[in-house]
């Protein structure tokens, strides 16, 4: 009514004010410029969701009076999805955003899904020592539901010192709010409209100066690791069947293996069996052993690699 008497009084700047008024309380350009046409008001309103989507909550009935700020329906579109996972904080040094990461569910056996890495709690939950991961997840087909079970798997490639390597951003623009949207130009966030900024000055950038490769690694079974210590026993080049103890400093753990950052050079043979029987039989003859390593004996070989 008050849109209608505007028009008619000819009052453009009120006429301007309530379509205004119409259009913040959801009342779409089309429906006002009906209002218009029709110059007649009318006792029902179609208001319609600013989102598409599934109605997952239904909070209103017919009839029902509503205030300002009453959740009448909760809308989600559920063609992307966030998956939140736990990841141990062992394994937080091989975590990167960007990073793609494989899923699987026991709703779909044998069948995995595809996502990236878009945040990473900045705390740890102090009682399961895990920290929060975010994967955001496509979901056109709909199989996936919230509060289903996941499981996920990233692989981290490393550099030689053993670092995680996320994606390149360098000369790229990042959505402060949705740090998925990624693009070459600063433009607009397509989600939430917000101005990309450069993603080198965000916390999400990595500097990949550094030296890239492959890491030293070892069998897990073949330290010996008391206290602060590592020790490992290595063939003596040119000497088959005798092994000297050295001191190493490990890196992290990455499945079946340790990563070496010093001590031990591509090549080294070291004993990945038997390095129990060989440090007690040198305690036991008296001779050095774990703590100043250094003995013959025979154990299996097998050669630290890239």
């Amino acid at each position: 009514q008050e849109l209608i008497q505007a028009i008619e009084s000819k009052d453009e700047a009120t006429a301007e004010a309530v379509r205004e008024k119409l259009r913040l309380w959801g009342v779409t350009p089309k429906q006002i410029s009906e209002i218009a046409k029709r110059r007649k008001p009318s006792d029902h309103m179609t208001i319609y969701s600013p989102i598409g989507g599934i109605v997952i909550e239904k909070h209103a009935i017919e009839g029902k009076y509503v205030k300002i700020g009453t959740i009448i329906y909760t809308v989600a579109d559920l063609s992307r999805l966030w998956v939140k996972l736990d990841a141990y904080e062992s394994d937080l040094s091989f975590i990167r955003y960007g990073q793609a990461a494989r899923l699987t569910t026991p709703a779909f056996p044998g069948e995995v899904f595809t996502g990236t890495v878009a945040f990473i709690a900045p705390v740890v939950n102090e009682k399961t020592r895990t920290i929060k991961v975010r994967i955001n997840v496509p979901n056109s087909t709909g199989k996936l539901k919230p509060g289903m079970f996941v499981k996920a798997v990233v692989e981290s490639p490393l550099t030689e010192s053993g670092k995680a390597i996320g994606i390149d951003l360098s000369g790229k623009w990042i959505c402060p709010m949705h740090p998925e949207v990624v693009e070459d130009r600063p433009e607009s966030c397509p989600i939430c409209e917000m101005a990309l900024i450069n993603a080198e000055k965000s916390d999400y950038y990595q500097d990949l100066s550094l030296k890239k490769g492959e890491p030293l690694v070892i069998p897990a079974s073949a330290p010996l690791i008391t206290g602060k210590r590592a020790i490992v026993y290595v063939e003596t080049p040119g000497k088959p069947g005798t092994y000297i103890g050295k001191e190493i400093k490990l890196g992290s753990r990455v499945g079946r293996n340790y990563i070496v950052l010093e001590g031990l050079k591509e090549g080294d043979l070291v004993v990945a069996k038997g390095n129990f029987k060989i440090d007690s039989a040198m305690q036991i003859r008296a001779q050095p052993s774990m703590m100043d390593p250094h003995q013959k004996s025979n154990g299996t070989l097998e050669p630290a690699k890239k």
